[in-house]
Formats: structure tokens, sequence, C-alpha cells
């Protein structure tokens, strides 16, 4: 229902938003070149600009790179040596080259497997981790869009009932003038009026709050006004046993069952590191030998004792990160199978609510205020009739905003909580129009 007003204020209004939506378009050219928000395209955009993103990203490089460290062939060292000593043996000067040395430590355990395989758990536990992070800016940025959608519903509705408060003040004016109205009533229009004045600015407080929010998460200029789609209602959800078996590949959950599998591998590494690494060490020398200068050749093996330290420490170290690792899957468990819980039931309740709602009430308020309005032009209805239809079909309308924004919001919450990004081919929920 849309009414047209009169009044200079709602006048004033729209010429300040015409001339904000000029600006808009004439910064990107045309209005048909004018973008059209919706959730994917929201979401899309944002994780482009995210800076999260990124740093994940650099996570995975970090984790990359310690997988090409971790269980390297230790690198063999080169030692020199120069001395004077067969110079003075044969009374000649200056130093020479007296020995060359190679060594190279040989480590007699599987311990390099083990880093290798801590390191590639911990990467594959990273790129999980990538994946929650974006499920999580996904459910962020969802509240921020749902949000704006209903403060933009909500200012319209504002509007037009200003516009319909308008209407029937002037109304009120040009009866009292005729002798037609009593003064009582048509102060009491002119209180109905004013309310809607001020909730219609206290919705555009709200409308650009929100507004202001996801501008920035869009990396939007403060000349444009994004245009959304409307709120829409939403259709059946699957059932509960098949979230929860899309609910078991949770990057939360894998993430952490990698890093149980890299604590393990830490605690085989750091057991294997109580016995230490035979160095070979491969000699050439030249030394003056019955008078003449001879070269000498030779191999040696050389190892550390463990005398002080058998490496305790460093696998009691691996053995706690190992527990706090068990400990925090048991938590991320725990938490998601709770969340999906609270998430499909609320969200399944808010489902039948706002359809109960919309065919049950919504509509007769509607035919409520159009029967009341016509009634009362005509004399056969009091004021306080009119007024009452007036406040029940305006709130019927911002409590089923109210339920859509609800159970949308809710809708990314259980995505979260499953595991299901809103790009996947098998939505658990899909919009349409009321």
């Amino acid at each position: 229902m849309r009414y047209v007003a009169n009044n200079n204020s709602i006048v004033h209004r729209r010429l300040r938003l015409g001339l904000l939506a000029g600006c808009c378009l004439m910064s990107v050219g045309a209005a048909a070149q004018e973008q059209t928000f919706t959730l994917e395209n929201s979401l899309r955009r944002a994780l482009d600009l995210a800076p999260e993103m990124r740093a994940a990203d650099a996570a995975i490089a970090d984790k990359e790179g310690a997988l090409q460290r971790a269980g390297a062939w230790p690198n063999p060292s080169i030692e020199l040596r120069v001395d004077d000593k067969i110079s003075k043996e044969t009374g000649g000067g200056g130093a020479k080259l007296t020995q060359l040395a190679l060594s190279q430590p040989l480590p007699l355990t599987n311990r390099r497997q083990h880093m290798k395989d801590a390191a590639s758990a911990t990467l594959i536990g990273a790129q999980a981790q990538r994946q929650h992070r974006k499920l999580m800016i996904e459910a962020d940025v969802a509240r921020i869009f749902h949000t704006l959608q209903l403060a933009e519903a909500k200012l319209r509705l504002a509007e037009q009932r200003l516009e319909l408060a308008d209407l029937l003040q002037k109304a009120a004016q040009r009866r009292e003038q005729a002798g037609e109205l009593a003064r009582l009533e048509r102060l009491r229009l002119d209180i109905l009026r004013e309310q809607a004045h001020q909730n219609t600015d206290r919705e555009e407080g709200e409308y650009s709050e929100a507004l202001t929010q996801f501008r920035a998460r869009l990396a939007l200029g403060s000349d444009q006004t994004p245009k959304l789609t409307p709120l829409s209602s939403m259709s059946a959800l699957p059932t509960l046993e098949t979230l929860r078996a899309n609910s078991s590949n949770h990057p939360a959950m894998r993430a952490t069952a990698q890093n149980i599998e890299a604590a393990n591998d830490t605690v085989a590494a750091a057991r294997a590191e109580r016995i230490p690494d035979i160095t070979l060490r491969l000699f050439h020398d030249q030394d003056f030998i019955n008078g003449q200068t001879q070269t000498i050749n030779g191999v040696g093996l050389a190892w550390n004792l463990p005398l002080w330290d058998r490496n305790s420490g460093r696998i009691n170290e691996a053995r706690a990160q190992f527990d706090a690792a068990t400990a925090e899957a048991m938590i991320v468990k725990r938490d998601l199978s709770t969340d999906l819980d609270q998430s499909y039931l609320h969200l399944g309740h808010l489902i039948r609510q706002a359809t109960h709602f919309h065919d049950r009430v919504l509509q007769s308020a509607q035919e409520m205020l159009t029967l009341t309005r016509k009634a009362y032009e005509s004399g056969e209805a009091e004021i306080l009739s009119l007024v009452d239809a007036n406040d029940t079909y305006f709130d019927a309308q911002v409590r089923y905003l109210e339920l859509l924004y609800e159970a949308w919001i809710e809708a990314a919450k259980l995505r979260l909580a499953t595991g299901q990004s809103a790009f996947d081919s098998t939505q658990s929920t899909q919009g349409s129009q009321p």
C-alpha cells in the first residue's frame, strides 16, 4: 500500500534523496549501469577486499616455506686450514694450505620424516583455517548486508506512514474548517502525524548507520548509495540429519584434526632427537714427514654424547601441545554441534512464524486499514478506530520485516555452523518473494 503526500517536509526529503541519487548516478556514468547489490556479489566484493584473507594467504605461504625446510638433509660443512708449519720445516717462508676437511651429519633416525609430516599437517591445517576465516567473514558481511536491507525497508515504510499521516491531517483540517470534525479529533491526528515524523527521523538515523557499515566493509565511497535487493521470505530447510552430515567436513574441525596430527608428529620427532646424529668427516692433510712433504687422507666419525640433556623438556613440551590440540578439537566439535542445533531450531521457528504472520496478520491488517479509512472518511468510524487500524497495519509491517531479517541472520549463523559457504551450489536456504 502506498499513499501520495503533498506535505512540504515530504517534498523536501524526497528532493534531498533525489539529489543524492543523482550524484550517485553521475559517479557511475548512467542509471542503466547502476549495480544492484545482492548477498552473493556483496560477499564476493568483501572477500576480495578483506585483509583477513590476505593474512590467511600469508600464513599458508609461511607454512609452505616451513614444509620445504622441514626434514631437509643437513647441509655439509667444509673446513680449510692454512699455516706455516711446512715452511718452517723446510726453511722456507709463507703459509700454505695444509688441511681440507668435509663434514656431513648423518641422521640415524626417521626424525626428518616426522618433522616433514608435522609441517605438512600444519600446512593443511592453515588451509582449513583459511576456509573457516572465509566463512566467518561471510557471516559477518551477511549480517551487515541484511541489516542494511532491514533499515532501508523500515525507512520506506516509515515514509509511507508519514505520507498517510499527512493525508489524514490535511483531511482533518478541511473537515474542521467545514465544521464536520471536532478539534479534539483533529489534534489526535496532528499527534499521529508528529509521531510518524519522529519515527521517520529515527529510521533515517538507523539507515545511515547501517549504510556507513556497508560502505566501509565494501570500500564504497561516501557519495555512493548502493541499491540492494529487498528482504525476501525463505523456503523450507533440509533435514537436520542432512546438515549434520554436511558439517562433518567443517573447516574448523579439519583444522583441529590437522593440529592433532602435527602435534603427534612433533612428539615423535622429539623422541627421535634423543639419538644424536653421527657426523662423517673426510679430510685431506699435508705435512712434512721424513724430510719431505706428504699427503694424508683420512675419515672420521663424531657424535654428541647426551649426558646432560636427554631432550626430556622438548618431549614434554610436544606432549603438552598434543594434549592442548586434542582438547581444542573437543571444544570445537561441541560448540559447532550446539550452534548447529540451536540455529536450526531457531531458523525453522522463524520461517514458520513469518509465513503464519504474513498469511494471518499482515494481509488482514492491510485490509482493516483500507476499510477503516474509507469508513472514517464517510463518517461511519471514529477517530480512535482509524488510529488503531493505522498503528496495527504499520506495526505488523515492521514486525514482518523483522522476522525476515532475523531468519536471514540465523541462516548466516547456520551456514557458519555447518561449514557451508553462501556460494555452495546446495544452499541450506533459498530466498523467495513473499
